[in-house]
């Protein structure tokens, strides 16, 4: 496949928009969505832990996924395990499912969120590297992050009007079939240009040293290692905060 840097960065594009406007339709009712499926507040709320500790747990291990696998190959995981789970979330609301399932079903979102994180952003580097781009990456980035931004608040708030018009199903729906609209974008325009797969690379071992790096420039680093424990306390009363106000 011959592309130019243009139609790189409309592809990355088009996926942030795909992605970060699925994402979005469910995050202003995602709370009142897990009361309705017969959940008390401090399971809903621990409902919504599990999806942080899947994200933790699985980030490594995808991000060498994409190392060895490929870029394009983990990002079609991602969508096909967040369709996924989306749709456990609506069976198991329809049916009140107990609070396991929905930690399960949290745990397995965070998994597929994982296999985007950093992939869709290492394979635009790469493209453009392979396509001879010679601009800066920062105002790709910056136009990315407008563009989530966009995505992010009109999916927001068409999730909460729509579910207000009909039903609280109905913004998983939706989110589901833009899944799979960028399931489809993806297998039918992304490439992994310029990619070096790694080989000879244990999937095990590749974890263990990228672990290894990560404590020893993260804990191990006096700074960075008091904004790490910060965080837990920092970012939970962003995210009680988040879903308390629904």
């Amino acid at each position: 496949m011959s592309a130019t840097p243009a139609q790189v960065q409309r592809i990355y594009l088009l996926l942030t928009l795909l992605t970060t406007l699925a994402a979005s339709f469910i995050w202003g009712i995602n709370t009142l969505f897990l009361l309705d499926a017969g959940l008390n507040n401090t399971e809903a709320f621990a409902a919504n832990a599990f999806f942080s500790i899947g994200m933790v747990l699985f980030e490594v291990p995808t991000g060498v996924v994409a190392d060895t696998r490929g870029r394009r190959f983990s990002f079609l995981l991602g969508a096909l395990t967040l369709l996924a789970s989306t749709a456990l979330y609506l069976v198991m609301w329809q049916i009140e499912a107990p609070f396991i399932g929905w930690a399960l079903a949290s745990m397995l979102l965070g998994l597929g969120f994982t296999f985007f994180s950093g992939a869709t952003e290492a394979w635009l580097v790469d493209a453009l590297g392979a396509t001879g781009y010679r601009g800066n990456l920062e105002t790709v980035f910056g136009r990315g992050q407008v563009i989530a931004g966009v995505a992010m608040l009109t999916g927001s708030v068409a999730g909460g009007v729509i579910a207000q018009l009909t039903n609280l199903g109905v913004p998983y729906v939706l989110r589901a079939v833009m899944l799979g609209v960028a399931f489809v974008a993806a297998w039918h325009f992304m490439r992994d240009l310029g990619f070096k797969r790694k080989t000879g690379v244990h999937t095990i071992d590749a974890v263990k040293d990228v672990a290894r790096g990560s404590i020893d420039g993260g804990l191990r680093n006096r700074p960075v290692r008091w904004l790490m424990l910060a965080a837990p306390f920092t970012g939970g009363v962003g995210f009680y905060a988040f879903y308390a106000m629904q």
